[in-house]
């Protein structure tokens, strides 16, 4: 095999260079300092114009920058074509330019230019290349000579091989700064959109009698899907309100909309304000739910949501609960440990038909038992093999991993994380331990 030393081509070595430097080059204007560095160098020339005519009428153009002395490179405005920049037309510039083509023009002569007699007077020897790319400031670059130097037709073909080079980095370049930008305005509006979904959540958690509660709400991203919620229902199934004004029943919901992020964030604070808003007369969790199924209809919400409301009555310890597609509750008795699932009033999710009705059951709770509400979040967390956290996992730690509401969630948030092995979760993460007294 022989191969060719060409270490002594000019042409080659040139380039080379330039694609050295242009990968050590992180934004268009080291990209284009970098280029122009390489056309001074290789050229030698004194003076460079970069043009827009986009947006423009034929024979129209902006003069996006000009540097007429090698060595003062000054950094160009990477503006958008439509703002402030004066817009000139006709003269050597507009011929240029009304021939979509890279060109070698020899002994010309700017004393008739409307706009360049005076700045460029001299510079008789121009290559002029048009630059492809939409997102880039300038279309055409110009390169200038004084007399009696001249440009040859190699340096024309090299000149068109590097602006080629560079322009397709500098489209790229740009493009990821707008990305970035836009990325960091979608971020902010995510932070922004996650801190009112966490104002919409109670701010602290409610005292109600005979209960010690305890949560856990971890999203996914800047906001989440979940929903968690207790709001005092003050007047018994008949309307009629206790006499020393204390709630005779709470409700509390916990729920999950479909997906997570923004959207989902969004709908949960719809569902949360629908289910908030409920009639005067409450006869139990199924009524609630037909309410903010038929309204979340009505709507024309796109997805569903999932939900476990339950109603509890503090003079009994009594729950009476429906499930809209949610995962089952968990309560662990006190007296023998026993641990069940709350599954007997399984329904389809809100916002999917709107004659969809709900069917309640009801569960006699005693002093030392502890109710359980997660989302999908928790059992679907996946670990190293891909494997999820599932109710075997869930079960075990529910059952050992303590008696107070607090210790048994932070219990199962270390459980879930070391499941995890540091991945981050691909969906929100919520719990609700409650024990009665």
């Amino acid at each position: 095999m022989d191969v060719q030393d060409l270490s002594q081509n000019l042409r080659i070595a040139s380039l080379t260079k330039l694609m050295r430097e242009l990968e050590q080059s992180r934004t268009p204007e080291e990209t284009l300092r970098t280029l122009k560095r390489g056309f001074s160098e290789a050229y030698g020339f004194g003076a460079s114009v970069l043009l827009s005519t986009r947006g423009l009428p034929q024979g129209h153009y902006r003069v996006v920058q000009m540097s007429l002395e090698a060595g003062t490179l000054n950094d160009p405005s990477w503006q958008a074509p439509d703002e402030p920049g004066s817009v000139q037309s006709g003269g050597i510039v507009a011929v240029i330019i009304g021939c979509p083509e890279p060109q070698l023009i020899q002994e010309v002569n700017w004393s008739s230019d409307p706009f360049f007699h005076e700045t460029l007077r001299g510079y008789a020897s121009v290559i002029a290349i048009p630059f492809a790319g939409d997102r880039l400031p300038m279309t055409w670059v110009i390169l200038l000579k004084q007399a009696p130097e001249q440009f040859t037709v190699l340096e024309l073909e090299t000149a068109v091989e590097r602006a080629a080079l560079v322009g397709s980095l500098l489209n790229n370049q740009v493009l990821a700064g707008q990305l970035a930008r836009a990325n960091e305005r979608i971020d902010q509006d995510a932070r922004q959109v996650g801190e009112l979904q966490c104002a919409l959540l109670p701010a602290t958690l409610p005292q109600i009698a005979g209960l010690e509660i305890a949560v856990s709400y971890e999203p996914s991203g800047r906001a989440g899907g979940d929903l968690y919620d207790f709001f005092p229902l003050n007047e018994d199934v008949n309307g009629n309100v206790n006499d020393n004004g204390a709630p005779g029943r709470w409700c509390f919901i916990i729920g999950d909309a479909a997906g997570h992020g923004l959207a989902a964030a969004v709908a949960m604070a719809i569902v949360q304000s629908v289910l908030r808003a409920h009639p005067a007369v409450v006869a139990g969790p199924a009524d609630l739910l037909i309410h903010a199924n038929r309204q979340l209809c009505h709507k024309n919400i796109r997805g569903f949501f999932t939900a476990f409301l339950g109603i509890y009555e503090p003079a009994t310890r009594r729950v009476t609960y429906s499930i809209a597609g949610h995962p089952p509750p968990l309560l662990r008795r006190s007296s023998d440990g026993t641990i069940c699932r709350l599954a007997e009033a399984v329904n389809y999710p809100l916002g999917v038909d709107e004659s969809e009705t709900f069917k309640e059951a009801t569960v006699q709770l005693h002093p030392g038992d502890i109710v359980l509400l997660y989302t999908d979040g928790i059992t679907e967390a996946r670990g190293t093999d891909g494997d999820l956290f599932g109710l075997d996992r869930l079960m075990p730690v529910f059952r050992d991993g303590g008696d107070q509401p607090a210790e048994l969630i932070a219990h199962l948030r270390e459980a879930v994380r070391k499941h995890e092995d540091g991945r981050t979760p691909k969906d929100d993460q919520t719990l609700v331990a409650a024990r009665t007294l």
